[in-house]
């Protein structure tokens, strides 16, 4: 008998559109022989169903179902294609918990943590692992105190994906400016060292029990920095697998690996870095990675010999064993 799956996406966060776009590649190549699949659209209070040309279905969020001709849905498990809040921070997780309903993401601590840059950061130090030094402002504090980190520095929220707000400050001039931009998307921003080097990523996925690091991808940018051009307007070059030291390669997936465990995942994340002079240095973790046909887990994927039909069965069917 076919399982039912939800695919969750929207929300309004400054990453809806890029939601939006992985939720229609996981419908797209989700196996439709083992699954009935439907996409739910969160658009602020309202949770509704795209079930062909229907007019709007909308999900009773008292038990996450929704009724159609007569019968009630209910969902076997939900696949989390939605980025930023509430999926990232944790939110839609515990709702879920508290319907002991599965999804195919981590859990509400792990998704609060690696949403939170600065916290991530603070607890992976005490497992050797290197990051970049950064100091946090409030928008609360008023007068922010002295920046000590030398220029160039990226100014960037907190909590936010997809290089929103962010940007590379070279000239104290620009630093105030930079400030004022990143709080227009959360109240806590970062003021974090530049790292001049090579930017690698790593995606991370639990397959048959096992957990598994893809191979890795170089980012080559025409831009100051991997922001929102280069990652969804072409500005940049991905090269899967990264043309790095294959002993650093497998030293990266191996942390990436500990990273995973030391969190307590399930499911898929990315990992990115910054290696400088054969060190390397962590820079966050993404808890629900970009999932479009040319995003950066299903490129690795590929190289891997996965196609998105089996990366998704993956996540799905690894999900269901909870």
């Amino acid at each position: 008998m076919k399982k039912n799956i939800a695919v969750i996406t929207g929300g309004e966060a400054s990453e809806r559109g890029i939601s939006l776009k992985s939720a229609d590649v996981v419908c797209k190549h989700l196996n439709k022989d083992k699954y009935n699949v439907f996409k739910i659209v969160i658009e602020g209070n309202d949770w509704m169903v795209e079930h062909g040309n229907q007019t709007k279905i909308y999900i009773d969020k008292n038990d996450f179902t929704f009724t159609i001709e007569g019968h009630k849905i209910s969902f076997d498990a939900v696949f989390m294609a939605l980025h930023g809040t509430p999926a990232e921070d944790g939110k839609l997780q515990g709702y879920f918990d508290l319907l002991k309903i599965s999804y195919n993401a981590c859990g509400v601590l792990q998704a609060a943590l690696t949403f939170d840059k600065l916290r991530c950061k603070e607890y992976l130090q005490q497992f050797d692992v290197k990051t970049a030094k950064a100091i946090l402002l409030r928008a609360s504090d008023g007068k922010h105190p002295v920046i000590d980190i030398p220029l160039p520095v990226f100014v960037k929220p907190n909590k936010n994906g997809s290089s929103y707000g962010a940007s590379k400050v070279s000239k104290p001039e620009d630093l105030a400016p930079a400030i004022e931009n990143a709080f227009k998307y959360d109240d806590e921003i970062l003021v974090e060292e530049f790292i001049q080097g090579t930017e690698v990523t790593c995606g991370v996925i639990t397959m048959d029990g096992k957990v598994t690091a893809l191979p890795l991808t170089e980012i080559r940018t025409k831009s100051e920095f991997f922001d929102y051009k280069a990652k969804y307007e072409g500005n940049s070059q991905e090269v899967t697998p990264a043309e790095v030291d294959a002993t650093l390669a497998k030293q990266i997936q191996v942390t990436s690996i500990s990273i995973y465990q030391k969190l307590g995942f399930k499911g898929m994340c990315r990992i990115d870095y910054i290696i400088r002079n054969g060190e390397y240095y962590m820079l966050e973790v993404n808890s629900i990675p970009g999932l479009s046909e040319e995003s950066i887990v299903p490129q690795q994927a590929r190289a891997m010999g996965i196609s998105l039909e089996q990366l998704f069965e993956v996540s799905v069917e690894e999900s269901l064993k909870v």
